[in-house]
């Protein structure tokens, strides 16, 4: 049956709750004792979110919100996370290990798909193998399946999987739902991402798709047949998610009234969300991190000597200071800093000066009074930096533009919509890209896998984006990802990431605070490292 730790060793309570305390305190939610106040069904919430969707279908969906919007709301995940972040039964209803070999799942019995079938073990393994054909390009196969070499249906309502190799926190492997096979299985693989049924999901989660006009909004409604075992029906009628790409229009219509959640406000907009007597401020830590990912097949970026440099040219506490105004902290790695395996490693310093002589050794020199390096073939060091067109990565995107000039970098910044920008980020058509990546589970090695095994450098539209092919990062990775104890885990990932430093395939930028406004009247939200959405089954109205 279900294991008592879960397969979780690795976390704890986060550092940056001390944080996010801080931030909400004098405009937390505030309770008078004793006054219960009973749940109310019916009505909407609207939630203002500034990009669109992504596919509604998690076999081919890469972006965060469109995936809890998947996870907490349209389907039902094998497994879902209480708040400890221990992994618990959701549409598995228990499962047994098989040691370190595989694991068996037995599913609930009255989960129905939103047009009536069953969902069964049979569509679990037609998503696990749809994901893992290359030709599908599943992000579920590079950020979860990598350790899961094949599944077997056992009866109706049991399915078994077979690990590749023992590996640590098996158990977050399963944290995505099924699609259904009786709609998709005549759907090509390398035709997934243009099908029709992204636009128009049938799920089987809390909430069924109701309409989603591209650019202004996707409505979702209660279920009324979601087992009573699950939590029954939400009480609310809908959820309409409203794309508002201004920062100041959406935060003017939470504190207007005209959006009841906005998801996820900027540190200037602290202070409004605060002083107001409607609303309340969230802050939890995150699962973001951001960096700069250098493109490691295009020169100049296939040189780590140049990677460092940009890395060192970089003053990452300017922007950490000024911008996110103290609520971030400086990124090393794709490790968050609330994990007790984070190794001890410091961040490459600010050292323009080292930069120039780790440019100067690449081939990149100033020549007297001209403010651009050039290379060995005489061409200017000459980049452009691609980035999402919100403000605040533009602001990033102008602070690196400045202090790389200091040291002879010519940058472009081109601000791009947002699926603009994921295109060509995912098609490796970028010199540099100011990007970010939410761990898609709570396995540690998630995302070092993702961002970095080579076995995904030349595969199309991978997560391994800047084309990182390096087999001594291999090496270490399958050794921290291994299962080991906590002290064994941080010494293997202190190996990891100091060999990370040394060829610095990215600039990791920071991690910082996630926040959300929310209007007073909307009940039941809680949010934390699992997400935004994560109580949205819960909601409900005053």
């Amino acid at each position: 049956m279900v294991r008592a730790d879960g397969g979780l060793r690795w976390w704890r309570v986060p550092v940056l709750v001390a944080l996010a305390v801080a931030i909400v305190a004098c405009g937390g939610e505030k309770k008078k004792p004793g006054a219960a106040v009973a749940k109310k069904r019916g009505g909407t919430v609207v939630v203002g979110v500034r990009n669109d969707f992504g596919p509604l279908n998690p076999i081919v969906n890469t972006d965060q919100y469109t995936d809890e919007v998947i996870k907490y709301g349209l389907y039902t995940p094998l497994i879902q996370f209480d708040s400890t972040l221990a992994p618990v039964p959701y549409l598995a209803r228990s499962w047994d290990m098989t040691g370190d070999t595989g694991i068996v799942f037995h599913l609930r019995h009255d989960v129905r798909w939103h047009d009536g079938p069953f969902v069964t073990a049979q569509d679990v393994k037609f998503t696990f193998d749809l994901a893992k054909n290359p030709v599908t390009a599943s992000l579920l196969a590079e950020a979860y399946l990598s350790k899961v070499d094949r599944a077997t249906v056992v009866d109706s309502f049991t399915i078994r999987f077979h690990f590749s190799a023992p590996h640590a926190q098996a158990i977050q492997d399963f944290w995505w739902p099924p699609v259904p096979a009786h709609l998709l299985a005549k759907i090509p693989p390398d035709q997934m991402r243009n099908a029709d049924f992204n636009r128009h999901p049938v799920g089987s989660g809390p909430y069924h798709f109701n309409m989603w006009q591209a650019g202004d909004r996707l409505v979702i409604e209660h279920e009324l047949l979601f087992p009573a075992a699950l939590g029954g029906p939400p009480a609310l009628d809908r959820v309409v998610f409203r794309i508002i790409p201004e920062p100041s229009t959406l935060v003017t219509e939470l504190l207007s009234g005209g959006v009841q959640v906005d998801i996820v406000l900027q540190p200037e907009q602290i202070q409004p969300v605060k002083a107001s007597p409607k609303e309340r401020l969230i802050a939890f830590p995150g699962r973001t991190v951001y960096f700069i990912a250098w493109n490691n097949r295009r020169p100049p970026f296939n040189d780590p000597r140049v990677r460092r440099a940009m890395t060192m040219a970089i003053d990452r506490s300017q922007i950490t200071d000024v911008l996110l105004r103290g609520l971030g902290k400086i990124a090393v790695s794709p490790i968050p800093p609330w994990s007790p395996v984070t190794p001890d490693v410091d961040p490459l310093p600010s050292d323009p000066g080292q930069a120039v002589q780790l440019l100067a050794q690449a081939g990149y020199t100033r020549k007297p009074g001209s403010p651009v390096a050039t290379g060995p073939n005489g061409q200017p060091l000459h980049i452009t930096l691609i980035t999402e067109s919100r403000p605040f990565s533009q602001d990033v995107a102008q602070i690196i533009q400045s202090q790389l000039r200091n040291v002879g970098v010519q940058v472009d910044v081109r601000p791009l919509e947002f699926q603009t920008f994921l295109a060509q980020y995912k098609s490796r058509d970028f010199d540099a890209a100011f990007a970010n990546w939410v761990m898609d589970n709570f396995q540690v090695a998630s995302a070092p896998t993702a961002l970095f095994s080579s076995s995904l450098a030349s595969v199309p539209n991978s997560s391994n984006r800047a084309g990182v092919a390096s087999p001594k990062l291999d090496q270490l990775l399958g050794k921290a990802s291994a299962p080991l104890s906590d002290r064994d885990a941080r010494s293997a990932w202190k190996d990891f990431v100091e060999e990370l430093q040394a060829e610095q395939p990215f600039t990791f930028m920071f991690w910082w605070a996630e926040l959300a406004g929310v209007d007073r009247r909307v009940q039941g939200v809680v949010m934390d490292p699992r997400g935004q959405l994560v109580s949205m089954k819960e909601w409900w109205r005053q």
